[in-house]
């Protein structure tokens, strides 16, 4: 038996149907129909069975006309409804107002330096203007900064110390102004290369250690770090840990998968990071493992067993238009062994025929398990990459990533002993183009999808067998290459490749690859060049080995004369050692430009190594 009770909402008079049965959520949805209020905006009031608002906690309990909340129920019972139907409008995050004591440091940071620079862009005069750069890894945020004038090195928090804020602020504004004032000399005074010349120098690096993250008597070393597109430091430790660092601390450490970081290369940007795109790789221990911005371990790749990655490198594939597409991202590595052979395993003399096959299979499977991880490191392994699979939810947790094989020497049975022996040691990326390196030289490789894979573009030969130590692409199909020569016993030079000449024993070569030849060698270290990084103003940092352990600053003059030079029949080869020393870092296993994200010409350079 049902009872009709009068329900009185503004100025309307509706009726609800109750049942014994009704419960308070049966209630409230009854109204929902009736008035389209929805339940959490009802206030229901009815003073003659409840006090104040009905609650969902209430029970309700009508049992014909003697049941109520609680006892009888009475007549003439009237319910009256608080509630609007209207849907608030709801704003998104960039339409509502902001609040300074909602903003994170880092949204402060970013609107202070927004606001500087409209207030440069709309004219201001040089005294009012407002310069803010902005180095994500080395600065504090604006007002975080730690000033009390008393100390020049103190510590930041337990893994960072360095220079005050000021300190480094100051430097950074000085180094702007003299390249800003270094430019308007440049445009006026062409013609005197002397005041040109002095004008770029006085802009060059300090040389000053300003900031030192990390523990400084940790076992572990960092071998290589890397800077993201938002200006994030991450550093690779061969104990397995990755740090990623901001703002002059530790933001997150995670783990790689294996027990030391050999390799981090960032991935080119393909717009925005989100998805579980992956942001940069790591490489080390028999993996390789592609991880986002924020630090989320996206997978793994793993190596052969017994080997594990020797170089590692990423860039663009090119779809080969007039406008230069791209139709995505590659990930090329080589390999070496790793796995150890015994020495004592074949030591013992049989002592019948039985032991005799036994030993003969056991070294035939030696040689065949040697002569697979060998053909390992003669290939290059490339992981394919399409953002479009991503998006279109294809890639199964694989980000999209198709592999293939390319083997640099010409395995055929016309192939040389020498084309077939070598293993690869390096490969960089050089402009949609892959550039593998072993001792008896380079071949490029064209990075495009017009047929459907690798194509081989160009093979260089070395006049002697060398170790190559690293590559770095500078531009117009310019290519540094760190070379240190094995022996003096020449090569021969296959039919198909061309042959480059060696004037020293050990040096960086300029090579250009568009022309096929040896350009010039910077010759500044006592040792083996291990790591070589071009600068954004065009000069070029190389650091040397531990017998070395200096830092060189090439000049871009010196480059120049190179880069401008070029003439096909042109055989010269020009011999540099004019460069500037370091006062810092010393020795060190990796160099990487810190940018001002802000876009300014000022830079600082992030080292990885063993401090003095």
């Amino acid at each position: 038996m049902s009872t009709l009770i009068p329900l009185k909402w503004g100025k309307q008079t509706l009726h609800l149907k109750i049942t014994p049965k009704t419960t308070t959520s049966d209630l409230k949805y009854q109204i929902q129909t009736l008035t389209h209020v929805p339940p959490e905006r009802q206030k229901i009031l009815c003073p003659k069975l409840w006090k104040g608002a009905l609650k969902d906690s209430h029970v309700l309990t009508f049992n014909n006309s003697n049941g109520g909340v609680g006892g009888v129920m009475p007549d003439n019972i009237k319910m009256t409804l608080i509630g609007t139907a209207e849907k608030l409008i709801e704003k998104s995050i960039e339409e509502r107002p902001q609040f300074v004591e909602d903003l994170t440091e880092e949204e402060i940071w970013r609107l202070e330096t927004a606001a500087a620079t409209n207030n440069n862009s709309r004219g201001a005069p040089d005294g009012d203007r407002d310069v803010i750069i902005d180095i994500a890894a080395l600065q504090k945020h604006h007002g975080m900064e730690r000033d009390d004038g008393k100390m020049e090195v103190y510590e930041y928090n337990r893994l960072v110390s360095g220079l005050p804020q000021h300190q480094i602020e100051d430097m950074l504004l000085d180094r702007l102004q003299k390249k800003n004032e270094g430019t308007e000399t440049t445009k006026q005074s062409s013609t005197v290369n002397n005041t040109t010349t002095n004008d770029n120098h006085a802009t060059e690096l300090k040389g000053e250690v300003a900031m030192t993250m990390g523990l400084q008597l940790r076992r572990a070393y960092v071998n290589s770090i890397g800077v993201l597109d938002n200006g994030t430091l991450i550093s690779g430790l061969d104990d397995g840990h990755v740090q990623f660092w901001r703002r002059g601390e530790m933001i997150l450490d995670a783990r790689h998968t294996g027990g030391c970081v050999d390799e981090i290369v960032i991935f080119p940007s393909m717009g925005s990071r989100g998805g579980g795109r992956p942001a940069f790789a790591t490489a080390g221990d028999g993996s390789i493992c592609l991880w986002t911005q924020d630090g989320h371990h996206i997978t793994s790749l793993p190596c052969i067993p017994g080997t594990t990655v020797s170089s590692l490198t990423v860039g663009n594939i090119s779809n080969n238009d007039e406008e230069g597409g791209v139709d995505g991202i590659y990930l090329a590595a080589c390999f070496r062994i790793t796995r150890q052979t015994n020495p004592n395993q074949f030591r013992l003399v049989p002592q019948n025929e039985s032991e005799r096959r036994r030993r003969e299979v056991a070294e035939m499977q030696e040689q065949l398990i040697q002569s697979q991880l060998l053909d390992v490191t003669r290939r290059v392994k490339v992981w394919m990459y399409d953002a479009s699979e991503v998006s279109n939810g294809s890639s199964n947790g694989r980000v999209g990533l198709r592999e293939e094989l390319i083997v640099p020497q010409a395995a055929g049975a016309g192939a040389s002993a020498v084309e077939r022996a070598s293993s690869i040691t390096k490969v960089v990326d050089m402009s949609c183009n892959l550039v593998c390196g072993d001792e008896t030289g380079l071949q490029i490789f064209d990075a495009t999808t017009r047929d459907g894979g690798f194509q081989k573009k160009l093979a260089l030969s070395f006049q002697h067998p060398c170790d190559i130590d690293c590559m770095e692409p500078l531009h117009d199909d310019f290519l540094a290459v760190s070379i240190s020569r094995k022996s003096n016993e020449e090569m021969p030079v296959p039919s198909s490749a061309v042959k480059l000449q060696m004037p020293v024993a050990r040096g960086v070569y300029i090579v250009d690859t568009k022309n096929a030849s040896m350009r010039a060698v910077l010759d500044g270290h006592r040792d083996r060049v291990t790591c070589i990084c071009p600068l954004p103003d065009g000069r070029l940092l190389t650091a040397g080995g531990k017998f070395d352990a200096t830092v060189q600053l090439w000049y871009s003059e010196t480059l120049t004369k190179v880069t401008n030079s070029r003439d096909e029949n042109d055989d010269e080869i020009m011999i540099s050692s004019e460069s500037k020393q370091m006062k810092k870092p010393g020795y060190v296993f990796d160099l990487k430009v810190l940018p001002d994200n802000n876009g300014s010409a000022v830079y600082a350079i992030a080292a990885a190594g063993i401090t003095r």
